[in-house]
């Protein structure tokens, strides 16, 4: 009997990238178009489908999991808008992409998709519940019990990146203050950086580099970004009691300079009762198109 196949699709600000894959979590084929310039609604469904286009064919593709950044309406299958592509308003992508494939398709914000696909093929897989916290530009979050996906409405529900650590704080990307993206992630790490020292970094890799060249401004950012993640995660455990926290994304890439103190000012923070069968562990970083394939496994029943 043949394996059932889905195709996954990864929608980023620079590309969207498509991948094949079967129930075990290999990819067969991929593909890979850039986001186009100048960007609207028919350019947009027109790159999403010649990422896809490659990848169709085999009968027994079940189906298209999409993942982007929000606010979406993954009821209706709506990109309601997207920061990294501010001209895209209210794009129909479900009905545009099924109208196109003639397959079913599943849509979900991009970080719950990582959260999905971690929860099926990751270390932490054999856990009841699992809190996923992708660690990148921002932060997102994503939370699965017993392989099922808790999505909010319309799919952006666990934004544990825009819970609130320092009151009337650093402005955030979604025009709050005081988010805790605002103080650990790429984004985040950046801004502080320049706000303190007038330099402007190019990405994170050389935030790390200051931080492991013992730069204090560096490290002081750091050390409170640690709080202020600690204190944001503390709060999601209090609400979700997952038995296992996963961090996945570009930046664990340096969670040897971090990784260690954070586990620790969650568990000092946490109640202690918890610690007794709480996991913190950073995760396997799978590709994005492979999550975004886990919503159409994760519908079909009778995942891993």
């Amino acid at each position: 009997m043949m394996s059932e196949l889905a195709i996954g699709v990864d929608i980023g600000g620079g590309s969207v990238k498509a991948g094949l894959f079967d129930k075990e979590g290999k990819e067969k084929k991929e593909s890979k178009q850039p986001i186009p310039s100048p960007l609207n609604e028919d350019s947009f469904i027109d790159t999403v489908k010649a990422a896809i286009l490659p990848l169709l064919g085999d009968p027994n593709i079940k189906g298209i999991g999409i993942g982007s950044p929000g606010p979406i309406d993954a009821d209706k299958g709506i990109l309601i808008s997207s920061a990294n592509m501010p001209s895209l308003k209210n794009i129909p992508l479900k009905e545009k992409i099924e109208s196109f494939s003639s397959l079913p398709v599943y849509y979900n914000n991009d970080a719950n998709c990582a959260a999905l696909g971690e929860s099926i093929f990751g270390s932490q897989s054999h856990t009841d519940s699992q809190l996923i916290l992708t660690l990148g530009t921002g932060i997102g979050g994503g939370f699965v019990e017993r392989k099922k996906l808790f999505s909010g409405f319309q799919g952006n529900g666990v934004e544990i990146g825009h819970t609130t650590v320092v009151i009337d704080g650093a402005v955030c990307g979604c025009g709050g203050r005081g988010c805790v993206e605002s103080y650990f992630s790429t984004r985040g790490f950046l801004g502080r950086y320049s706000e303190k020292t007038g330099v402007s970094l190019k990405n994170a890799e050389e935030f790390f580099q200051k931080v492991s060249s013992n730069d204090a401004n560096a490290k002081e950012i750091l050390d409170f970004g640690i709080i202020c993640l600690s204190e944001a995660v503390r709060g999601a455990i209090h609400i979700l009691n997952p038995e296992s926290i996963v961090f996945v994304g570009g930046i664990t890439a340096s969670w040897n300079l971090y990784g260690e103190r954070l586990s620790k000012e969650i568990r000092k923070r946490i109640f202690p009762v918890l610690n007794e069968r709480l996991k913190i562990e950073v995760g396997k970083n799978f590709a994005g198109s492979l999550g975004a394939a886990c919503l159409v496994f994760s519908n079909l029943g009778g995942q891993k």
